[in-house]
């Protein structure tokens, strides 16, 4: 089977989109399937994966992320070829498979829209939700199916209106390097005391990711806890505010910043701590969540979409329900060594339902189906249609949001 997986990124940084598309691409491949890659920007300096299809775009920012206005010969021509397109973010990937594909389109959400819209455009989270009830379900009309890693991430895009129909495969991870990680980091390596109670967290250091949240509660359970330290493994464009601010709540000695670590390396650092923590709502399915199961770390989170589909409170973590008590999460795992122990087996042996063979497995069953139906020759839009207008619910939406209220007296 030709499959060609739609990405607006394809970097090698600690990216969770990034590092599904690498690992489902290779495992794919050691199935006998041809997967091709198509993403945007320039070239990967530390040279390229095989089958990796890039077409010029404009960097947005430092996000890592480009868009464009459409795909170079190559992408068009090969997209033709497929046999599956499965798309990979929403505004750079669906309406550009829908465009040159001639074949079903699976699209994949990762991602909260909802929240990171509001998190990034100086707009009131109502005004957000807005925008998303109109985009959402306009460009996911352009696939044929929709895979959600959690049914309650379903459960909120339906919601906001999305219409197509809907898959729930859990994402998956390679169990093994978790399992057993090849090279396990001593804390001493680390800076951080042998006798110390160790918190992880790993992912971008980002607004979205609610980081600085995560310090307020670190904090507050510092106080009962003495022993706790911090490590964050990850790098983002909050980093040195989140210095300043360990500095400020006068937890800066307890707050380990490792920075950008190869992800063949992370299950070497989650060996040197005792439990996972995220202040994070903003999750589908987090695989920093899982990949801490697996490496037998219980979790203390927020209950939210996409964690209430992964960690069961009571049994492989604690949930808060409220942002505002994940200090009460944290210190009921710090108080109990042998709670901690328990939990962290229970969460290891939960992992292995996430095993990338399993959820693999389940997406390749879907691909056979539509490949078998072709519910795409009965799409609404016709292949290889220009979405001349997909943009303009959201040019409008933000028209209508962003106009001054006309004034009563006519001026």
């Amino acid at each position: 089977m030709k499959i060609g997986m739609v990405t607006a990124c394809y970097k090698p940084v600690i990216n969770g989109v990034t590092r599904m598309v690498a690992l489902y691409k290779e495992v794919l491949e050691e199935l006998g399937h041809e997967v091709t890659v198509f993403t945007l920007g320039e070239p990967d300096p530390a040279g390229e994966d095989t089958n990796v299809v890039r077409s010029p775009a404009i960097p947005l920012g430092k996000t890592g992320y480009y868009a464009t206005f459409g795909y170079n010969r190559e992408a068009r021509e090969r997209l033709r070829e497929m046999d599956i397109i499965h798309c990979h973010h929403l505004l750079m990937s669906v309406e550009m498979a829908h465009r040159y594909g001639q074949c079903p389109i699976v699209y994949t959400n990762h991602t909260r829209y909802d929240l990171y819209t509001g998190a990034y455009i100086p707009l009131p989270q109502p005004a957000a939700d807005a925008i998303m009830r109109q985009i959402w379900p306009e460009f996911t009309d352009y696939c044929d199916v929709i895979i959600t890693p959690s049914a309650s991430v379903r459960d909120v895009m339906r919601d906001f209106g999305v219409r197509r129909p809907i898959r729930v495969i859990p994402n998956g991870i390679a169990l093994e390097p978790f399992w057993h990680p090849p090279a396990p980091r001593s804390r001493a390596s680390l800076g951080i005391p042998a006798e110390a109670i160790v918190a992880v967290y790993a992912g971008r250091l980002a607004t979205e990711k609610s980081v600085a949240r995560l310090l307020e509660q670190f904090a507050l359970a510092r106080e009962v806890e003495p022993a706790l330290h911090l490590l964050l493994i990850g790098h983002g464009p909050a980093e040195a505010d989140l210095r300043q601010q360990a500095a400020q709540l006068g937890v800066e000695d307890a707050v380990h910043f490792a920075g950008s670590v190869p992800y063949e390396e992370v299950g070497n650092y989650l060996a040197a701590t005792d439990f996972f923590v995220t202040a994070s709502v903003s999750e589908v399915h987090p695989l920093t969540v899982i990949e801490a199961m697996a490496a037998g770390l219980p979790v203390a989170a927020v209950s939210s979409p996409g964690i209430v589909d992964t960690v069961e409170h009571g049994r492989t973590g604690f949930l808060s329900s409220s942002p505002a008590g994940l200090d009460a999460a944290m210190i009921a795992l710090a108080a109990n060594a042998s709670r901690r122990k328990e939990m962290g087996c229970t969460a290891r042996n939960a992992s292995s339902r996430y095993d990338i063979r399993k959820t693999v497995a389940e997406t390749v069953e879907l691909y056979e189906e539509l490949r078998r139906t072709r519910p795409d020759l009965a799409r609404e839009r016709e292949h290889g249609r220009w979405a001349s207008g997909a943009a303009s619910p959201l040019v409008e939406q933000l028209a209508r949001l962003l106009r001054p209220p006309e004034r009563s007296d006519g001026g």
